[in-house]
């Protein structure tokens, strides 16, 4: 047994469906438990804080996100794909993406210090947005270098980064907000934090580091440039789909609804977390087969689907029974107005859970000019609905906005993506609809016998892979297979 752990997790497989399980393994594992601690913290930070603090924090760094589009245009993901490509060329790759990214990364501090704080609808957020722009730099940072690790498909180095970033935040946190219980302690321990990131990340890379400069080639800058410039475009629409409606609660709203509407907007992006995983795990992949073998993107595409759908409806279904119990058991008795906004953006999960699968899909067929039109649409109809709903509705109408808004762009990537790539799961969630309706009311039971909520979630968890297991999904006998066979 401890031969087959041990050669799961550091060994090379011979197959796919190996490689991918290894790499979803590491990921799960390194990110989902370093996130755990994170996410600790962030609940600690949302109570010392208060909901009025918290609110300015979570202001600050949603208005700061409008300014950063300049970093979000896609280089980590650009090579991660050539890397996987071409792993005889990844020194070169990886120092001519390391500088474009330093001029992106200026670019968008100076545009989060010294442009954002005129837009600031909250004067105690303006002395925070230098802290802001350092945790943006830091984090984008990692993520390049970790795409590197990514293309080489040694997601347990990423893994590692990820943990030794978010332990310092832990860390750091703590030590912030049981000193000095204010937003700029906490954003400024949250700086620190990314800055040990790239450090650890550049501390694992540093036989590559030693050739930044002279690996760097010109001639690959406006291929690379040129390949992003959907993702730059899309960055723009990016920041309305997910920051505008915070920006505008605090047009018309006060922090502490704002502080109730971030609240909630975290416990559903904790909740999400896992597509991003299972995305990352066949990536590399994806981009090997795009122009080689269809039929085998069509599997990979289609299975990672299927998983990511099997985790998401039980998810919104026991989420949604327990919506008050665990709103008040994270965050505390104050932010109870917050569930309600949990309840509605619980159901965007549906949209957010296969929306890394199929923008992945597009980039490793290189067609992520495909995604512009849906961002664009897609965000304009997030910012009209802002603008009818919140003035009337507040953070619940915003969270309105943000439900139709991501349901509208997933419609639209996946009209896309089938286009490119087809690939059919209706038939395939029967099994994991019924095991999900089933651990619903088996939650609902629990919930009336006065269950604690952190009992019942984990006691309903088991449950339901029980019901899968009796339903005989097939999903589980995949894995089974792939472990048997280390």
């Amino acid at each position: 047994m401890i031969k087959k752990v041990k050669k799961l997790f550091f060994s090379d497989s011979k197959t796919v469906r190996g490689t991918i399980f290894k790499n979803f393994i590491w990921l799960i594992t390194g990110n989902a438990g370093s996130r755990f601690f994170k996410a600790l913290i962030v609940i600690y930070a949302t109570r010392k804080l208060g909901v009025e603090g918290y609110g300015v924090f979570s202001y600050v760094l949603g208005l700061a996100g409008f300014f950063t589009f300049f970093k979000n245009i896609g280089v980590d993901a650009i090579l991660t794909r050539e890397i996987a490509k071409k792993p005889e060329e990844r020194h070169i790759y990886l120092s001519t993406s390391f500088w474009i990214e330093i001029v992106l990364l200026i670019i968008t501090a100076l545009l989060v210090i010294f442009i954002a704080p005129l837009f600031s609808g909250v004067k105690s957020a303006v002395v925070l947005f230098p802290f802001a722009a350092l945790i943006f730099i830091f984090d984008d940072l990692r993520d390049l270098f970790t795409a590197f690790f990514r293309g080489k498909e040694k997601m347990e180095l990423e893994a590692l980064i990820i943990t030794v970033g978010n332990i310092s935040l832990v860390v750091f946190g703590f030590i912030a907000l049981y000193f000095w219980p204010t937003p700029k302690s906490f954003i400024a321990a949250s700086s620190a934090a990314s800055f040990v990131g790239v450090l650890a990340a550049i501390f694992l890379l540093r036989s590559f580091i030693n050739g930044i400069i002279k690996n760097f080639k010109r001639k690959l800058v406006m291929p690379i440039l040129k390949s992003a410039l959907p993702f730059a475009v899309g960055g723009l629409a990016g920041a309305f789909l997910f920051n505008v409606d915070i920006v505008m609660l605090g047009w018309w709203k006060t922090t502490e609804e704002i502080g109730f509407y971030s609240a909630a907007q975290k416990l559903v992006g904790i909740l999400a977390i896992f597509p991003g995983f299972a995305a990352a795990a066949i990536f590399p992949s994806l981009s090997r087969f795009a122009h080689s073998d269809r039929e085998k993107m069509k599997i990979i595409s289609q299975g990672a689907l299927k998983i990511i759908f099997i985790v998401a409806i039980p998810l919104i279904i026991g989420g949604f029974i327990l919506k008050n119990s665990l709103i008040s058991f994270i965050f505390g008795p104050s932010y109870a107005p917050a569930a309600n906004v949990f309840a509605i953006l619980l159901f965007s999960i549906l949209a957010i859970h296969p929306l890394p699968i199929l923008s992945n899909l597009l980039f490793a067929f290189d067609k992520q000019s495909k995604m512009i039109r849906c961002a664009f649409i897609s965000s304009l109809c997030n910012l009209m609905f802002n603008f009818l709903l919140i003035p009337w509705y507040g953070m619940a109408g915003a969270a309105i906005a943000t439900l139709i808004s991501f349901f509208v762009y997933i419609i639209l990537l996946w009209r896309e993506t089938k286009k490119m790539q087809d690939f059919h799961i209706a038939a395939e969630l029967l099994k994991p609809a019924i095991g999900a309706l089933l651990m619903g009311f088996f939650t609902y039971v629990l919930k009336l016998s006065g269950v604690h909520v952190l009992a019942n979630v984990i006691i309903s968890a088991v449950f339901y892979l029980l019901c899968l297991y009796l339903l005989k999904e097939k999903i589980l006998e995949e894995i089974f297979v792939v472990f048997k066979n280390k």
